[in-house]
Parts: C-alpha cells; structure tokens; sequence
C-alpha cells in the first residue's frame, strides 16, 4: 500500500515538475548573473523553494532596491503559504510536530494544487502520497536549478530567451481549476486588472498591491455570499 501511494504521489506531480523545470533552470542562471557561485544558488533555491519569490528579489535586486523592501515584497507574495496551510490544517491535524514541520517544508503551489484533495480523503498512506509528491517536486526543482547555475555563466543574457515564461504558464496550470466560485473569479480579476494597470511602481510593488487588492475584493465577495445564504436560510425557516 506505501509503495502505491508513493507512485501515486510521483505520479501526480511530475507534469507539474516538467513545467517548472524551465523556472528552476532560469531562477538558477540569473541568481550567477546577480552574482551568487554555483553553490550559493542551489543551497538558496533548496531552503527558500519558491520560485516567483525567488524571481522576484533577482528583479528587484537587479533595479537596485533595498534589503528591506525585497524582504517585505517577498513576505507578502509568499504569505499564500499560510492560507495553504490554513486549508490543510484538519488533515494534518493528528501528525507530530516532527511531521508537520516536515510537511509544511516544501508546501509550494504546486504541492498544494496536487495533494489538497486526496489529503481530505481518510486514506491510512496519505502521508507516504504527499511525501512522494513533496520530495518529488523538491529534488526537480533544486536539481534544475543546479544546472541552470552551472550552466548560466555560459550563456549571457539568458533571461531573453524567454524562459522565465515558464512561471507564468505553470501558475496559469494551477490557478485556472481552481478558479470556480464567485469569490474566486472575481478576486482573480481584480488582481489581474490591478497588476496592469500598478506595473508602474517601483521596486514591483504594484504585484503586492495587486494581490492584497485580490485578497481583499474576493474575501468581501465571500462575506457576502455567506450573509445572502443565511438570509435565505433564515427566510425559509420562518416561512
């Protein structure tokens, strides 16, 4: 049974890791051009293990902005994270701290759009299923991005190759099936129509104000679907 779940689990993120392979390869070639060795590459991409994070303080280290705000800007993108983590609470609930720790890892978007369902489902090897997948999509990424460290002094100016296009079809991959409510939809437009028009901040804050703004507009969406549904529901016991 632990040798299915773990196929099962390898199974299930592997198109995810062919997409990110370009983005690991490319976050690997322009860490060597913002002057990291090869090594301080691969160990920054095995700790911090987030991609848009990563390619957004190369940009911004690039434009000559602060430690400060690359730290904010990064928090801030990356605090995603924590509704992730919020949403697989219950299933993880009756784990050991040394498991949770474990878990909690590598829990990137990808990890999260593959395993949030069956870790829902009461399966004895769950845990083995999304340790696969975690440990599966961790060794692609680092390794991709090993070889795109390598390999970056070697080719200049690699960011015109159009590579990093990569991120942005992965997370189109993961967001679109999730993208069903109301609340969700409209919280993606208005951080899609919020980026654009933002694009002009410095330092790539219109991305952080984008997506607070998407946040923001999708959680007042879902008050109010949750006050209309009581509405009704009060109406129909009345009646």
């Amino acid at each position: 049974m632990k040798k299915t779940a773990i196929l099962h689990g390898m199974k299930a993120i592997l198109p995810l890791c062919v997409g990110n392979i370009p983005f690991s390869f490319i976050v690997g070639a322009l860490s060597i051009g913002a002057g990291m060795s090869v090594w301080q590459s691969t160990a920054w991409s095995t700790i911090v293990i987030a991609g848009s994070a990563q390619m957004l303080a190369l940009n911004m280290l690039q434009t000559g902005a602060s430690i400060g705000i690359i730290v904010l800007t990064t928090f801030i993108i990356n605090l995603r994270h924590v509704l992730y983590s919020a949403s697989m609470a219950d299933s993880m609930r009756h784990y050991s701290f040394f498991r949770k720790c474990m878990m909690s890892y590598a829990l990137t978007d990808e990890v999260y759009a593959v395993t949030v369902k069956p870790m829902q489902e009461n399966k004895a090897d769950k845990w083995c299923f999304y340790l696969s997948a975690m440990l599966t999509f961790w060794f692609v990424w680092v390794l991709a991005n090993f070889f795109g460290a390598l390999l970056g002094s070697a080719l200049p100016n690699i960011e015109k190759y159009g590579l990093d296009f990569a991120m942005v079809a992965a997370f189109i991959a993961i967001v679109i099936p999730q993208v069903k409510s109301r609340a969700c939809i409209i919280a993606a437009i208005v951080a899609s129509i919020s980026g654009i028009l933002l694009v002009i901040l410095p330092y790539s804050l219109g991305i952080v104000v984008a997506s607070l703004l998407g946040v923001i507009a999708g959680y007042a969406v879902d008050r109010a679907d949750e006050k209309g549904a009581s509405s009704l529901s009060l109406k129909g016991e009345t009646v």
